[in-house]
């Protein structure tokens, strides 16, 4: 009996040494911080990962990606396909080490995939187990792959480049996204990725740098269109992301005046009349002034007041310009209907709910904007202004 105790024990005592019989080493894995889609044709997909390579990243190297010679930084490679699936398994193929997206940070669609509809690609997005939730996504102007491909400057890797953009310009996941696209009532947004050249007197130096400056507008899954800036400050103004941003007026020809936002609320109201909805956007502001081109001394009586009117009137043109287009084109970006359905459920389901985009172009809403501006800044009046 004691030896069959024993042998017990030595059973269970063995039983841990075992585990590294399933085990994935670093030097077997490729590990993928970005990924970007684009369409081919009606029937092909070209689906794009960038893979940072860490011995040349720890080695200071300062050049850029695309292959793994010649001190890259990421390796960049596409694989072709009739779906998503079939165009990773065909790059897998032709790479050493085993793909792992369970670290990947961004994605990226190709404005042709984004008109086309995302539906398809979404579905790759959130099936898996190595699906993040928290990765951000973008729209790109032309191919997603250029993006992967840029070199910015203040970062090893485009993929970091653009996920610190992003948080800092327009910071949106693909659960945002998903929320958005899922709720009855409501058109989800992308931030849009463009390449710019920097600007420097050394020809040398100038690069193809990536910009989010433009707002992605869908419909349903299809980007519809994509904003002037104009309207991607109105996106701003409604989704509450101006806060901290500056906001130019120009007073008159060659004269502006500048204003920091340092605090600023949206609040989306409606009333039921005949039987039909009118909404009411109110939008709060707070600014600072951070700039005077003008001649204007603001210790005088009205000078602020009228400030704060140029500030209203111009956020009000902005986000007219914008809502006329979606609503014309009948989009609900800013979750009108979805405001209905959860506040008015009955009447929703019972008579809005079929025809609401039908209704949109005809959708009544007010904008009333309330400016304050409160400091000043160390000086009231323009440098060099005199009595």
């Amino acid at each position: 009996m004691r030896n069959v105790i024993r042998l017990v024990i030595c059973i269970m005592i063995s039983l841990p040494l075992f585990g590294c019989w399933d085990r994935r080493e670093i030097n077997d894995i490729a590990i993928v911080t970005g990924t970007s889609f684009d369409m081919i044709d009606d029937k092909n997909y070209k689906v794009a990962t960038q893979i940072p390579l860490p011995g040349e990243i720890g080695s200071g190297s300062q050049s850029g990606g695309g292959g793994t010679s010649g001190g890259a930084l990421f390796y960049l490679d596409a694989g072709v396909g009739r779906n998503v699936r079939e165009a990773n398994a065909n790059l897998q193929k032709r790479m050493s080490r085993k793909l792992l997206f369970g670290h990947r940070r961004i994605t990226v669609f190709g404005e042709t995939l984004a008109r086309d509809g995302l539906r398809k690609t979404l579905d790759v997005l959130t099936r898996t187990r190595e699906a993040r939730l928290t990765t951000q996504i973008f729209v790109a102007e032309g191919e997603g792959i250029t993006v992967l491909a840029a070199m910015p400057q203040l970062e090893n890797l485009s993929s970091e480049a653009v996920r610190e953009i992003g948080v800092n310009t327009f910071y949106l996941t693909l659960k945002d996204f998903l929320l958005h696209f899922q709720q009855k009532g409501n058109d989800p947004l992308l931030p849009v990725l463009s390449l710019v050249e920097n600007v420097s007197p050394n020809p040398e130096l100038v690069a193809e740098q990536i910009a989010i400056n433009k707002i992605a507008v869908f419909k349903q899954d299809k980007l519809e269109f994509i904003t002037n800036p104009k309207q991607t400050s109105a996106v701003r103004w409604m989704l509450e992301k101006m806060k901290g941003e500056p906001f130019t007026i120009e007073w008159k020809e060659g004269e502006n005046i500048v204003v920091r936002i340092k605090e600023q609320t949206t609040n989306i109201s409606y009333a039921i009349k005949n039987n039909k909805p009118e909404f009411e956007i109110a939008i709060e502001v707070v600014g600072n002034l951070i700039e005077n081109e003008t001649e204007l001394n603001f210790e005088e009586t009205g000078i602020l007041e009228q400030v704060n009117k140029r500030i209203e009137e111009k956020v009000e043109k902005e986000i007219r310009s914008l809502l006329d287009e979606t609503l014309s084109k009948e989009i609900d970006s800013f979750g009108f209907g979805w405001l209905l359905r959860r506040r008015e459920r009955n009447k929703w389901d019972d008579e809005w709910k079929d025809g609401w985009r039908e209704t949109l172009p005809d959708l009544k809403y007010e904008v009333r904007v309330s400016t304050t501006v409160d400091l000043t800044g160390l000086v009231t009046q323009g440098i060099g202004i005199g009595e």
